[in-house]
């Protein structure tokens, strides 16, 4: 399993990858479909079964919640899906692309370009400014700067944090600085938004504040994948995914007008 998420290393990994994988299509696939996956951790010659089995699919443009309490797989599937993290058996198939087969740095290549990240401890670079953090995995793409500066812009513009843009991370207050976050993941318009405990950080407001944004950037057609261990937030998604003990126990679809 691979470490926390580093933006510095995922950038310089970024940097330094050679074999490229091609742009995922989506076509008539599903964005995403896991098909039997299993991820079992063997510490000091004792398994643990993290994830068993787990089938799972998302559409593009659906707000998927995976809800569960702590310790229950609900990470290590987010890493999965994020690839960040292997599973130990069954297949995960990204758009029309299998990746189980994929290099490191065809992993490398597809986060960058197809993948969204959004984390509970935000993973701001503190003498970046906020301008230079949403940047920032845009520079190893070889954008011209006219074209990064119009992709950075747009994001800071999409959370309503572009008049911040100059200030250090911090300068903010913590819902502004996954606000920043948020703007870091869409900038470069990913395939999907996965976002882990995004409001685990926040107060109740703020907390709140985040969600409405991930809803108004999900029906304005973002495809979104959380997990959070808090049923309150279940009310935000278009379909909430129960997970216990490594497994889907129930799945349940919001019916209630969306506004």
């Amino acid at each position: 399993m691979e470490g926390p998420f580093d933006l510095k290393a995922l950038a310089i990994e970024r940097l330094t990858s050679k074999t490229l994988a091609p742009a995922v299509s989506i076509g008539n696939h599903k964005l995403i479909a896991l098909e039997g996956i299993t991820k079992i951790y063997l510490v000091e010659e004792i398994e643990t079964h993290a994830l068993s089995g787990i089938h799972l699919k998302i559409e593009p443009g659906e707000f998927v919640l995976i809800s569960g309490p702590s310790g229950c797989g609900k990470s290590t599937l987010l890493s999965i899906i994020g690839l960040l993290d292997s599973p130990t058996d069954g297949s995960y198939q990204l758009g029309d692309k299998e990746v189980s087969g994929l290099s490191l740095d065809q992993r490398a290549h597809i986060r960058n370009r197809e993948i969204g990240f959004i984390f509970q401890s935000f993973n701001l670079i503190g003498d970046l400014s906020v301008y230079e953090n949403v940047e920032l995995p845009l520079a190893y793409r070889g954008l011209k700067h006219s074209e990064r500066k119009a992709m950075v812009l747009e994001a800071l513009e999409k959370v309503d944090m572009i008049h911040r843009k100059n200030h250090l991370p911090n300068q903010l207050s913590g819902g502004q600085q996954q606000r920043v976050a948020v703007a870091r993941a869409l900038a470069g318009k990913p395939q999907i938004l996965l976002a882990d405990e995004p409001t685990g950080n926040l107060d109740s407001k703020n907390g709140k504040v985040v969600m409405e944004m991930l809803k108004n950037l999900n029906e304005a057609g973002a495809t979104i994948c959380m997990v959070t261990h808090d049923e309150s937030y279940a009310k935000y998604a278009r379909r909430i995914v129960h997970l216990f003990d490594g497994n889907i126990v129930d799945e349940t679809t919001n019916t209630h007008t969306r506004n």
